[in-house]
Order: structure tokens, then C-alpha cells, then sequence
């Protein structure tokens, strides 16, 4: 945000991340994928699994929010910082998607987005400082992470629930994709070790949302 000024920029993100981690994103460009689909019978305990599942995934885009923010506030290049917003842009449908399908099922997002923001905007913004190569790697080991996630998702989430898999598979075409542009766009690739810490991170974070 180059144009800003340092408190417009600070407003800025104070707004986003008000709006991010209590649910009320709002803005979509895209319609949910499940939104003309009609609402199949769930019984009590599949309408609060799937609840927890999608949750879990709401959290994930608030994390993805903030890292995107993040790496763009530090990026070096504006190409760079670029790809970062467009990213971020789709996240933003993705989160709107699954508040959506929060609130069919009754359910409300994680009380622990403020702190999954903040430790992952905190994040963004170092790897931001890192350099771009590093930065746009860890995007795509990021997303390739949450692939693998939204796999095992779509396999868990009750037979019936095809609301919350139309929705959950069109994120995973989306997050497949950022991670291929930031390979693309010169992303270097993180090692497996790496990769293994990040996973533990990502437990820790399911773990607590799916309950909180």
C-alpha cells in the first residue's frame, strides 16, 4: 500500500484483522461454490462434526490472511508484493465461503483467530524480511500443506455434506494454484525438515480450533 500513509496503513490492517478473525469478512468476488445446492438432512452429530471440520478450515484462511498481509507489507519487490494481494484476494472468498456454511450449520468460528492471526501475520512479516525467493517458497509450502489438509477434509467430512465438499474443493483448486504461482514466480523450495515443523504447527493449530 504505497499510496498510504503510516497510520492509513495501520488503520488498514486494524480493520482487516478486526474483520478477519471475528467473522465478518463480508466481501466476496466470487459466490460459494455450495450456494445453490440444497441443504441435504445432517443429523445432530454430522451437523456439529462438519461445524468443527469447517471451522477449523475458516481458521486456516484467517492464517492465510495474515501471512499474505504479512509478506506483502515486507516484500522487496512489487511484483512480489503483488502476487501477495491477488492471493490474499481469493482468501478473502474463501473465508466469506466457509463463515457461510459456519452459520447454516449453526456453528460459530474459532475464539482463537486473533491469536493464529497475529503469530501468522508475525510470520509472514519475517519471511517477508527474508527475501522473496524464501518468502514466495514458503507460500508454496504453505499451500501445499493446507492441499494435503483439505484432502484428508473431504474424505472425513459426513457422505451427505456435499455443501461443505463443494466448498472445500473448490479451495483446494484455488490453494493449489497459489502455490504453483509462487514456484513460478521464482519460490524456492523449502526442505523437507522444514516442511515436518510446519506440519506440527498446522496439529497444533487444528487441534485447538476444532474444540474452540
Amino acid at each position: 500500500m504505497p499510496s498510504l500513509s503510516p497510520i492509513d496503513q495501520l488503520i488498514t490492517h486494524v480493520d482487516t484483522f478486526i474483520k478477519t478473525t471475528t467473522g465478518s469478512i463480508g466481501h466476496r468476488d466470487r459466490p460459494s461454490p455450495a450456494e445453490t445446492m440444497p441443504e441435504t438432512e445432517l443429523s445432530a452429530e454430522e451437523r456439529a462434526y462438519s461445524a468443527r471440520l469447517m471451522r477449523i478450515n475458516h481458521c486456516g484462511e484467517v492464517c492465510a490472511q495474515a501471512l499474505y498481509h504479512g509478506q506483502a507489507l515486507t516484500a522487496r519487490d512489487t511484483r512480489t508484493s503483488s502476487v501477495m494481494q491477488r492471493a490474499a484476494a481469493e482468501e478473502s472468498d474463501h473465508l466469506a465461503w466457509c463463515e457461510q456454511r459456519i452459520q447454516e450449520l449453526d456453528s460459530h468460528v474459532s475464539f482463537l483467530n486473533p491469536i493464529w492471526y497475529a503469530a501468522s501475520f508475525s510470520m509472514g512479516a519475517l519471511t517477508g524480511l527474508l527475501g522473496d525467493k524464501i518468502n514466495l517458497g514458503f507460500i508454496a509450502a504453505t499451500e501445499q500443506e493446507v492441499c494435503r489438509h483439505l484432502d484428508e477434509h473431504l474424505e472425513k467430512l459426513p457422505p451427505h455434506d456435499e455443501k461443505s465438499r463443494a466448498v472445500l474443493r473448490q479451495m483446494r483448486v484455488d490453494e493449489s494454484r497459489h502455490a504453483t504461482t509462487a514456484m513460478e514466480h521464482g519460490g524456492t523450495q523449502y526442505p523437507e525438515s522444514v516442511k515436518s515443523i510446519m506440519r506440527q504447527v498446522s496439529k497444533l493449530m487444528t487441534r485447538s480450533t476444532y474444540w474452540v
